[in-house]
């Protein structure tokens, strides 16, 4: 017996979406929004989209922000992590050096600067010294397109554009903002990943060391090392006396059991409010965070190491020339496909390489 159903006569049915959306959950993008905060920089994709005249029709509902469902973050004192803000005004490759004195420790005995009545004094100067960093221009662009290894941009069929559930203008927006927030949170962390020190937990002193998982936690001795080691470079610390420690869910999750942390740590309600959620606890003279975006990486034995932060202030540079913004491409098949992506002239770089500690822990 047939009954008309659609597994029968798939032609006569189609699906309904409904206009409400539900939330992708996004990680909190904390490095982005202290560089972007401190550079007072912002993407904000234009609302119609394309060339004047051949913008996308605003039809559909509302669709998400690209910070829906992400965690957030209101953190002034964490701006202080930029160490220089450089407002170029040049083209792509100009290069900007930063410099940074260089102070000698020599000999400071009372007897070795004592100068006897009578004797000449040298005229054989010595010098001062100083390093410089580079901060170097270029544009950047997104999305990426995987399959082709590229930037590359959205394509949009003004037609289509029409007949969407959502509007097809704020879907692109919020992939596009999306796309470069994550793009400087993990530029920002690459460049953090190139610091001077790495410090382990007792009983390891290489990532190849463990052997299996749950060798080598986080615990709060390894951190009161690291405290020290912070002390004794002479690393400043934030406004509020405190310096920053980003840590993987995995080595959150390893303090949290410790008996020690949990007898030590304290919870700052006011700190909560101030950063969001992920502001976790403070000790041993350091706020730590919860920080999604950090590398893990596999070692030989396929133990995956959690790669966590000491940051102090001043640690990163920032350079700007043209603002970011979304820009059309002008071949735009006479309005028929409209073709969008980001583009920025940005400068990154590590201020000092001695402002951040690795905080390494095995899974």
């Amino acid at each position: 017996m047939s009954v008309y159903q659609r597994a029968v006569m798939p032609e006569n049915f189609y699906d309904v979406t409904s206009d409400q959306l539900l939330v992708q959950p996004e990680p909190q993008y904390p490095f982005a929004e202290m560089w972007l905060g401190a550079m007072n920089l912002s993407l904000d994709p234009d609302a119609s989209m394309g060339l004047p005249g051949r913008t996308l029709p605003q039809v559909g509902a509302q669709y998400s922000a690209a910070d829906r469902g992400a965690l957030m973050l209101a953190n002034p004192i964490m701006r202080e992590l930029i160490a220089a803000k450089v407002d170029f005004n040049a083209t792509p490759g100009s290069t900007v050096r930063v410099n940074r004195p260089v102070y000698a420790n020599t000999t400071y005995t009372e007897a070795s600067r004592r100068i006897v009545s009578g004797t000449s004094i040298t005229q054989t100067p010595i010098s001062v010294s100083s390093q410089q960093t580079n901060l170097t221009l270029y544009c950047y662009g997104g999305p990426y397109d995987s399959a082709n290894s590229r930037p590359a941009p959205y394509g949009i069929q003004s037609f289509d554009a029409n007949m969407g559930v959502h509007n097809a203008a704020q879907i692109h927006g919020t992939q596009l903002t999306r796309d470069f927030r994550r793009f400087i949170e993990l530029v920002n962390i690459s460049l953090l990943d190139l610091e001077s020190s790495v410090t382990y937990p007792d009983g390891m002193s290489a990532a190849n060391d463990a052997t299996t998982a749950g060798m080598f936690p986080l615990r709060l001795e390894q951190i009161t090392r690291v405290h020290r080691d912070a002390n004794n470079a002479n690393l400043p610390t934030f406004s509020d006396g405190f310096r920053m420690l980003a840590l993987t869910p995995t080595q959150i999750q390893q303090l949290e059991v410790d008996p020690a942390y949990q007898r030590l740590s304290t919870f700052f309600p006011e700190y909560n409010v101030l950063f969001g959620n992920t502001y976790k606890k403070s000790v041993v003279g350091f706020h730590i965070f919860e920080v999604n975006t950090l590398t893990t990486t596999n070692n030989s034995s396929s133990i995956a190491i959690h790669q966590g932060h000491v940051v102090a202030p001043g640690a990163l540079l920032g350079g700007m020339g043209r603002r970011p913004r979304v820009m059309p491409n002008t071949n735009d098949n006479y309005g028929e496909t409209i073709l969008v992506m980001w583009l920025a002239d940005l400068a990154f770089g590590l201020a000092n390489n001695t402002f951040s500690i690795g905080v390494r822990s095995s899974a």
